[in-house]
């Protein structure tokens, strides 16, 4: 497996949503990338991140193929956020209860497994959603790449200035400089 970049302040999401982040990030679509390309990738980002439950559940590549679905269904729903059926599937899947240990109210998957791993997932998108953090979570108009935005107003548009940002701006200012 080809290591998976780091997520470095300043465009890192805060945990628990970095989680989120991290997975629709496993595939650099500009570059043409994937970090999920075997079963093994699967258990082994799942694993790093304790998600597995049990760390010896098999999986298989229906596992892997459902996982690289929610992941696009997610980046989907980062940019537009659009329904989703394949997410819904994902959260019948992972059986996801509404649990109320002490004072609060929490969501947790009763499946195993890899169906539950990614409702883990769906429940941070949960809380997320609840908690407005979602909505600075997006990604990258140029290369796809999720992003967290930090901007006051909430207006940030690419993942990088110095690189996505740079290129648009760069190439605009060109097309602006030669049809003169």
């Amino acid at each position: 497996m080809t290591r998976a970049p780091r997520y470095d302040v300043p465009k890192a999401a805060p945990e628990p949503l970095r989680l989120v982040q991290t997975l629709v990030n496993t595939a650099d679509r500009e570059h043409g990338r994937e970090w999920l390309q075997t079963v093994d990738d699967l258990r082994s980002w799942l694993l790093e991140r304790d998600l597995l439950r049990p760390p010896s559940a098999r999986l298989v590549v229906a596992d892997l193929e459902r996982a690289r679905e929610v992941r696009e269904a997610l980046r989907d729903l980062i940019r537009r956020n659009a329904t989703s059926e394949v997410l819904d599937r994902a959260a019948r899947e992972a059986h996801l209860t509404l649990r109320f240990p002490g004072d609060r109210a929490e969501l947790v998957p009763e499946a195993r497994g890899a169906a539950g791993a990614l409702g883990s997932i769906l429940a941070v998108v949960h809380v997320a959603m609840q908690d407005g953090s979602w909505y600075r979570l997006k990604t990258c108009p140029r290369c796809s790449w999720a992003f967290y935005d930090y901007s006051r107003n909430r207006s940030a548009a690419w993942c990088s200035m110095q690189l996505c940002g740079n290129r648009v701006k760069t190439r605009s200012y060109y097309r602006r400089r030669t049809t003169r």
